[in-house]
């Protein structure tokens, strides 16, 4: 008999646009099956190390690939992105902090994972919020109850960084290359249910295929 609950794990990328438009249908599950479900947070690292970017390689690319989202989606990149980030001639496309942030962020509310993924990229396509910058995190962990000061001291600790590292190896050793993903783990196999968008209705239907195969 199983004891414990079936795992959602949710492997994105803050960068990832396309993370951006399935964050409504990732938190819609956790929010009305957490009874049903466990859930986990994995950062995929898809703009880490030699991968990062300046994002003015890649304006020609999102410029296009924005309005894709919206359309298919429904999420809206704002002027702040659009404009801050996607112009700038400086800022640099790189995953590394904000997997920082989120393995910083799981040491201390792991249930609350889903939660922090969507509100890194709020930040990013809707504040625009350069989440290379220690400083722009403290705001968004004080909601939780997070001492803003404290979380930014510790954000750039050499065990983080190891551990966020040690985490895009993990989604590489999954064989996972592509954002968002998500994989259905039952307790004795592993079950791919998500690569890349999907509407709620879609995920909910692969989900119950995946519970039904057991």
């Amino acid at each position: 008999m199983q004891t414990t609950k079936p795992r959602i794990i949710y492997v994105y990328d803050a960068l990832c646009g396309w993370c951006y438009g399935f964050s409504p249908v990732i938190r819609r599950l956790y929010q009305t099956r957490s009874d049903e479900f466990d859930f986990d947070v994995l950062s995929g690292g898809m703009m880490a190390g030699d991968r990062a970017r300046p994002i003015a390689e890649l304006r020609t690319f999102i410029e296009q690939a924005y309005r894709t989202v919206e359309d298919h989606t429904g999420v809206q990149f704002s002027e702040y992105y659009l404009t801050d980030i996607l112009q700038s001639d400086t800022y640099i496309s790189d995953s590394e902090k904000p997997g920082m942030a989120m393995t910083l962020f799981k040491a201390v509310l792991p249930d609350r994972a889903i939660e922090f993924a969507g509100i890194l990229q709020h930040a990013l396509y809707r504040k625009g919020l350069d989440l290379n910058v220690d400083a722009n995190y403290g705001p968004l962990v004080e909601p939780f109850g997070i001492d803003p000061d404290e979380y930014v001291a510790h954000l750039s600790d050499s065990a983080i960084k190891r551990q966020t590292w040690a985490e895009f190896d993990l989604v590489a050793n999954y064989g996972i290359n592509g954002f968002p993903s998500v994989i259905l783990d039952n307790g004795s196999k592993l079950f791919l249910i998500a690569r890349g968008y999907l509407s709620y209705e879609q995920f909910e239907q692969n989900i119950t295929r995946a519970l039904e195969s057991v």
